[in-house]
């Protein structure tokens, strides 16, 4: 009895341990093929001191009825690393430019002839950067500049660290270039990229779906050009107000960036 009984703990031992195993999240999963390519692209974005790039962009709004509208845009980027940023929007997602010079960034509003200055803090512990004023916009303001991810100091770590899941699709084609595409998922969001296999390893398109949200809304970028040799004096991330725009309270200029409908 005494052995049966030490035989049934350790079936109901081994059931239990089992079971805990099974409920165990998955390790992490990178395929070798996705993780060369993302690195492959996030060296050279990383590795480049001055780039500029121009987008399309489409992006899924819930209306109130549960049907999912599309907006669309165009967006230019260019950076000096390591603390310069000129970022430029047209379309439906607004019309607005920002000029980000180490110091402070500043919004004009191009519809609305009206800007603010937004001031970034450093210190010599924490100096001026692209990644310091990034983190500075979504931390105290909760904006997320679209597309940030591949400007950033890593843009590896930046695409890939929340990842659960990568894998590598194969060859695909993007506006007539062979293109890397690549999958990436976690708990909340999917991911896929796809990079360019014949020139310099460069994003050509992205398309994130937001799962955990209502609608599952998805963004997505085609990129339309890249200049990785820009031309970038000090004098090009200055921004002079226009004569008739006039200064907003940044808060106010916040609130309008993220309720676009209402502007």
């Amino acid at each position: 009895m005494i052995m049966q009984s030490s035989s049934m703990i350790l079936a109901a031992a081994l059931l239990v341990t089992g079971a805990l195993a099974q409920e165990a999240p998955p390790a992490p999963f990178m395929d070798p093929r996705a993780e060369e390519v993302l690195k492959t692209m996030g060296h050279a974005l990383a590795g480049t001191s001055a780039f500029a790039f121009t987008a399309e962009v489409t992006l899924d709004e819930l209306h109130p009825s549960g049907m999912k509208i599309q907006r669309t845009g165009r967006r230019a980027m260019a950076i000096r690393r390591p603390d310069r940023i000129i970022s430029d929007v047209e379309g439906d997602l607004g019309s607005r430019s920002a000029w980000y010079d180490g110091k402070t960034i500043a919004v004009l509003d191009k519809v609305h002839h009206t800007y603010a200055v937004l001031e970034i803090p450093s210190s010599p512990s924490s100096p001026s950067s692209i990644d310091a004023a990034l983190d500075f916009l979504a931390d105290d303001y909760d904006i997320v500049l679209p597309l940030a991810d591949f400007i950033r100091a890593d843009v590896y770590e930046s695409l890939v660290g929340g990842a659960e899941i990568g894998l590598y699709i194969g060859l695909t084609n993007v506006g007539g270039i062979a293109c890397h595409q690549v999958a990436l998922a976690n708990d909340f969001m999917e991911w896929q990229l796809w990079i360019d296999a014949e020139g310099d390893p460069l994003p050509m398109k992205i398309v994130i779906t937001y799962t955990d949200e209502p609608g599952e809304p998805q963004f997505a970028a085609r990129f339309l050009s890249w200049n990785l040799s820009p031309e970038l004096p000090d004098e090009a991330f200055q921004f002079i107000p226009p004569q008739d725009a006039r200064k907003l309270p940044a808060s106010e200029m916040v609130a309008r960036i993220q309720t676009p409908e209402e502007d």
